[in-house]
């Protein structure tokens, strides 16, 4: 089974999760995100659900989203910074996650002659 974003370009923009069998190349499941992903999709360890990071605030968390179609669930709490990748070790006990924030400026200059 592969999850992957799908963009629908006949009505609106809008991104779906499919999941399709590698074996037969059948559509399993279309169905729209709950939240705006803002990141990766990664598989749960036990294959229920996908998870990917929901950005709020300015602040990026990982969501839970059944493959069941039940309602999704926050993972994380962060007060702060973005996810910008993530995974489970191979016993799927301990998740792993690169975290940070870019810095930025803004600097006008103008010439002084006219």
């Amino acid at each position: 089974m592969v999850a992957f974003a799908a963009f629908g370009h006949l009505a609106e923009h809008v991104e779906k999760l499919t999941v399709v069998s590698l074996d037969s190349g059948q559509v399993l499941k279309a169905t729209a995100f709950a939240k705006p992903r803002t990141g990766p999709i990664r598989f749960s360890p036990d294959g229920k659900a996908v998870v990917y990071p929901v950005r709020t605030g300015g602040v990026d968390n990982l969501w839970s989203q059944p493959l069941d179609g039940a309602v999704g669930k926050p993972l994380t709490q962060f007060p702060a910074e973005h996810i910008v990748d993530f995974h489970w070790s191979p016993d799927g006990k301990q998740l792993g996650l690169i975290r940070g924030h870019t810095d930025s400026d803004v600097v006008l200059i103008r010439d002084a002659q006219q």
